[in-house]
């Protein structure tokens, strides 16, 4: 809960943010004026506790922040990834990049998206045409009419295997913290919520309301982030955290572009902006990409980066590269980019990162293969 009295701090000298409207996503927008102090806007009060001031939420704010809304594609359980300890992981649509080798491409777009899992389908019959032959043009109809909308939801109702799905869905912060709730028992010492996607940042306000729920109950956060957004949203959402979990891909922007589709001034001067500050503690998130970055000069060039850093960051996470997400994009009905990159050997892997521990351990900073 360390964060909290910080929070109070900065949000007086911080920008006033205001909601906006993008593909039906409350969204930050940067206003003018100067943000009021917290205690002035709603009925919650401040506490000393252990000699640290804290913000409790009162009855009418932690009503309002429970009804923000968000598209969720799927809330992991009991996770042993994504931050210390065990892990509630809510994965938010919405990402500004497309990676080549994403995991999750049902993460990219914000809207909720339709799906047919192939393995799953056993062309049941029970329409004049099969789902796998309607998908095509469904899937390339962004504004769907009404009669093909009803005949999607029709046929996802009786689907016997659950193929033809959703996925992405309108919840609310509540919703999502009554899940979040049931993992606590479980949480120990440093575990918690983590936030993940997708970009978490692409739907600040939702962040900003399950964050500030959750710490309000004493729950650790965490988020994960590809780091490209604007620097202040990216400082509302920082005093929330415990854990900031920031990807760092590459250091070349022209490399970074041409696989990402966007280049990397913003996420690498967001993260040293992001150093420059006391909080929260940053782990360095390295995908380790064959055909991207998989090799001793991009490797290197990453570390020596973070060395530079104002504050040391805990530790670099390398997460070598998996194809679990291939069958994601037959069911989105897109080609798969990295399909002609092999996995990387372990024992690369591991050369890999005992270079970059070599690099990096003077400076205190453990190197951790996944995370």
């Amino acid at each position: 809960m360390s964060g909290v009295g910080s929070f109070t701090q900065r949000r007086q000298d911080a920008k006033m943010v205001r909601d906006v409207e993008r593909d039906g996503i409350s969204l930050y927008k940067l206003g003018d004026a100067t943000h009021r102090e917290v205690g002035e806007t709603r009925d919650g009060v401040f506490v000393e506790r252990d000699g640290i001031s804290l913000y409790i939420l009162g009855e009418g704010e932690r009503q309002e922040l429970e009804q923000t809304r968000g598209v969720v594609f799927n809330v992991q359980r009991m996770s042993m990834h994504d931050g210390p300890g065990v892990r509630t992981n809510v994965f938010l649509k919405g990402c500004p990049l497309h990676c080549g080798w994403c995991a999750n491409p049902e993460s990219q777009e914000l809207q909720p998206e339709l799906m047919l899992r192939g393995g799953q389908c056993i062309d049941c019959g029970q329409f004049a045409e099969p789902c796998a032959a309607c998908m095509p043009a469904w899937q390339a109809t962004r504004r769907r009419s009404a009669s093909q909308q009803e005949e999607i939801d029709a046929r996802i109702h009786v689907c016997p295997t659950g193929a033809l799905s959703w996925v992405g869905a309108w919840r609310t912060a509540g919703d999502v913290m009554a899940q979040v709730r049931r993992d606590r028992p479980f949480y120990g010492d440093g575990g918690g919520l983590t936030l993940t996607g997708g970009e978490p940042t692409m739907q600040p306000a939702f962040c900003a309301a399950l964050l500030r729920l959750a710490r309000d109950e004493g729950i650790a956060t965490a988020m994960e982030t590809c780091g490209h957004t604007q620097w202040e949203v990216l400082a509302q959402l920082l005093p929330l955290l415990d854990v900031l979990l920031f990807d760092v891909k590459h250091i070349d922007p022209a490399v970074h572009r041409e696989h990402t589709g966007l280049d990397n001034a913003l996420i690498l001067a967001n993260l040293r902006r992001v150093a420059q500050l006391p909080g929260p503690k940053v782990v360095v998130r390295v995908p380790v990409i064959p055909g991207f970055n998989a090799d001793a000069a991009s490797l290197a060039a990453i570390a020596a980066f973070v060395l530079e850093l104002a504050r040391p960051a805990a530790s670099i996470d390398l997460l070598p590269y998996h194809t679990f997400g291939k069958a994601k994009y037959d069911a989105l009905g897109r080609d798969y980019p990295w399909a002609e990159q092999p996995r990387l050997p372990a024992a690369e892997v591991r050369r890999l990162a005992a270079q970059v521990t070599e690099q990096v351990a003077p400076a205190g900073i453990a190197v951790r293969v996944g995370g």
